[in-house]
């Protein structure tokens, strides 16, 4: 065998510092990967627990609305009869 063909069939193998970058490579990968995964997690569940109390909020505002007028109703009937009455 001539250096040329030895050479030749180290290189179609696998060797040892192959291995090593490809490991280094995917843990690099998931080490910058992972963090990023995690903060998208925790913005999607705040922003739905966001979503959820503007929900409360605009039902109480909407239930406020119409506490207010049923009020306004009754101070209403409370004059007409308060007017009705002689001193």
């Amino acid at each position: 065998m001539t250096q040329h063909e030895n050479r030749v069939k180290e290189e179609n193998g696998v060797t040892g510092s192959m291995i090593l970058i490809t490991f280094f490579s995917i843990s690099l990968t998931l080490l910058l990967a992972l963090p990023n995964i995690y903060l998208d997690n925790q913005i999607y569940y705040e922003s739905r627990a966001i979503a959820q109390q503007q929900r409360i909020l605009r039902t109480l505002q909407e239930e406020q609305t119409i506490i207010k007028n049923k009020l306004e109703v009754i101070h209403y009937h409370e004059n007409i009869i308060l007017n009705q009455i002689p001193e």
